[in-house]
């Protein structure tokens, strides 16, 4: 029986992140205060001209695109009369120097903020700070985990959720190098990004996406986390922190993390429990409005809900090593010669990886013609020449990166 019938291809909630440069009409970085420095939806990132613009919670992926896209309006109308605009990509415009990255500024109660914000600064250096992406925050079907946990024998359903989102995290840890190689979109950069003297050179890099790349968004080690329990999940982040590798649990630069309701403190997740599961590796989509295409969230949720009810592996430290190492060559640009390890121990080219599995996604929705039209969306990708975003990204502003907001 097909295990589609059993779980549905949609019903979570959705809360999107979506960090963005304030530049001048030029095209060149921003250096005036943030415009909202009360607004919850409109915060600073790490550079005072990063905007996060963050939305509430939605009950399907749309409402969270059309709130993402309402408070980007919001935002465009304040900074339009400083003659300001938000950058189109993940990757940042022209960079004159280092100090041409203004550091998020914090007064008073929140002047700790800004102590991190130099940490960071002095530890990854602050261009890498200026990569900026989608942060999707995706809970499973209430509905679909009540029904499960009443059939299950389990008694305690806390525990019963929680164990599913450990489930969860270690499944998208395996596949998620998915979303690299279908959602990547910042193959190019201005060249002062590498070198102040490139500066206006438009530079094809290696990478489909360079904050996912091995020189990107990274922790310099890879961490390794218990999924035991939520407990265990939290006390193997803790250790970092204990030993100084990491000063906060924002830190963590891991593509996949479970978070509690609120904030992100590791005191709420294992009082409270797992609320969400957030995804960090999705790049700024130029094409999309909002800066993401609602059909790639629908798509996430489709593998979510996949992984959920069919991943059954532990996660072991050597694979999660493998994983990482999968995540990384997935964000490659030329996916032919990249290959990835599964867990069978096979190696297979990034793109016979992809097909692989949204081939076995197909199997398991079968006849659901909306998540059908959703994986042909994405296969689509990799199967016809210069459909995947950074294809179109290289082909359509290779030659005007710099210019593309004047």
């Amino acid at each position: 029986m097909n295990n589609a019938t059993h779980i549905p291809s949609s019903g979570g909630t959705f809360g999107l992140e979506r960090e963005t440069l304030r530049v001048t009409s030029d095209g060149r970085m921003a250096h005036t205060p943030h415009p909202f420095p009360e607004d919850a939806h409109i915060v600073k990132d790490f550079c005072e001209n990063q905007a996060e613009i963050n939305t509430g919670v939605h009950a399907a992926a749309q409402g969270a695109v059309d709130e993402l896209l309402e408070q980007s309006k919001r935002l465009c109308a304040a900074i339009r009369g400083r003659g300001e605009r938000l950058w189109l990509y993940s990757n940042p415009p022209i960079i004159k120097n280092a100090d041409d990255i203004p550091v998020a500024v914090f007064h008073g109660e929140q002047k700790s903020k800004y102590d991190y914000r130099l940490y960071l600064a002095e530890k990854y250096g602050k261009y890498i700070m200026t990569l900026s992406g989608i942060h999707v925050n995706y809970s499973l079907p209430e509905e679909l985990l009540r029904a499960q946990f009443a059939s299950s024998g389990a008694t305690d359903y806390s525990e019963y959720k929680n164990a599913a989102y450990l489930r969860l995290a270690q499944g998208m840890t395996e596949y998620g190098f998915l979303l690299n190689l279908l959602l990547s979109a910042s193959p190019i950069c201005d060249g002062s990004y590498f070198d102040p003297a490139r500066s206006g050179e438009t530079v094809v890099t290696d990478y489909a996406s360079l904050r996912c790349g091995k020189d990107g968004y990274w922790n310099d080690f890879t961490p390794i986390l218990c999924y035991d329990s939520v407990q265990a999940y939290a006390q193997s982040i803790q250790k970092y922190l204990n030993d100084d590798v990491l000063a906060s649990v924002s830190e963590l630069y891991y593509p996949i993390r479970l978070k509690p309701r609120g904030a992100n403190r590791l005191e709420l997740l294992t009082q409270y429990g797992v609320n969400h599961i957030e995804l960090r590796n999705i790049d700024v989509n130029p094409f999309a409005e909002s800066g993401v295409d609602v059909r790639d969230l629908e798509f996430i949720e489709l593998l979510c809900l996949w992984v959920y009810h069919t991943y059954a592996d532990a996660l072991s430290e050597e694979n999660q090593h493998r994983a990482v190492g999968n995540f990384k060559t997935a964000a490659l640009l030329d996916i032919d010669s990249a290959t990835v390890l599964t867990p069978q121990g096979e190696r297979l080219t990034v793109r016979e990886a992809g097909n692989r599995v949204l081939d076995t996604m197909r199997t398991y929705y079968g006849e659901d013609q909306r998540a059908a039209a959703l994986l042909q969306y994405q296969q689509d990708k990799l199967i016809t020449p210069g459909r995947r975003y950074a294809e179109r990204v290289i082909k359509d502003f290779s030659d005007k990166y710099d210019d593309v907001m004047k």
